[in-house]
């Protein structure tokens, strides 16, 4: 498989989980569930920490503080990246396939081009 290197994301919608106060008190009682929606391949490698750094600053800028307080990432070393978006945001799903997938094309365009 060629992507067995490359970052993945996986994409979840996040629920609030409404408690009464004495599920409130319970230390182990859930906060939230989650639903599985995507999971995208993203156009890097686990070891190349500048196109990573580079690809989430564009993520950042484009995606992220746009929906502050809505979504949130985590990204492991070992290559997978949690992206956690609120139900209410839904909508933002295609948002960031259509980002991944356009970054993953201009990516292409410039393959084979010496950098200086």
């Amino acid at each position: 498989m060629s992507d067995d290197r490359s970052y993945r994301m996986l994409v979840l919608l996040e629920d609030v989980v409404e408690v009464d106060d004495k599920e409130s008190q319970k230390d182990d009682a859930p906060k939230a569930t989650h639903e599985f929606v995507d999971e995208l391949i993203l156009p890097f490698e686990i070891e190349d920490m500048d196109k990573l750094n580079e690809w989430f600053d564009k993520f950042d800028a484009e995606i992220c503080i746009p929906n502050e307080g809505f979504i949130k990432y985590e990204i492991s070393s070992d290559g997978l990246v949690v992206l956690l978006l609120d139900r209410s945001r839904e909508a933002v799903v295609e948002k960031v396939r259509a980002f991944v997938q356009r970054v993953k094309d201009e990516g292409s365009d410039h393959e084979g081009e010496i950098s200086a």
